[in-house]
């Protein structure tokens, strides 16, 4: 992952709401959300915050897949607050009242866990989910 000077944040520009960020990846670019879960890669930077745009703020509605080196498996997930760097998550497929939450932070991707909305082809699940 890119780290914070290079990230750059990607704002809607009806009303300045922070949508997610962007940053250098490689020869391309990641697509972040606001709490740095991947939407997406792209070309050039122009590019991913297109898909900021596009999918940012909206993504807070979908189940996202984290990968918790603590546990060593993916686990689907479901965000329930999130800020910058930061996002608090109902674990398994609903966020019910009384559900196993955990808080994911930007240092814990960075030292690698991941959020995205797909797991990778033949990703060991939890069996708990």
């Amino acid at each position: 992952m890119a780290s914070p000077d290079e990230t750059r944040e990607v704002r809607r520009a009806s009303d300045g709401e922070l949508e997610g960020f962007v940053a250098p990846d490689g020869d391309g670019w990641l697509a972040l959300t606001v709490f740095h879960g991947v939407l997406g890669r792209a070309a050039t930077a122009r590019d991913a915050r297109a898909v900021v745009h596009q999918r940012g703020l909206a993504s807070m509605a979908e189940r996202w897949w984290w990968f918790s080196g603590r546990i060593g498996a993916w686990r689907i997930v479901v965000p329930q607050e999130s800020s910058p760097g930061r996002v608090r998550v109902a674990v398994g497929y609903y966020a019910l009242p009384g559900v196993a939450t955990a808080t994911i932070t930007a240092a814990d991707l960075a030292a690698g866990d991941r959020l995205t909305l797909e797991p990778p082809e033949g990703a060991e699940v939890d069996p708990l989910d």
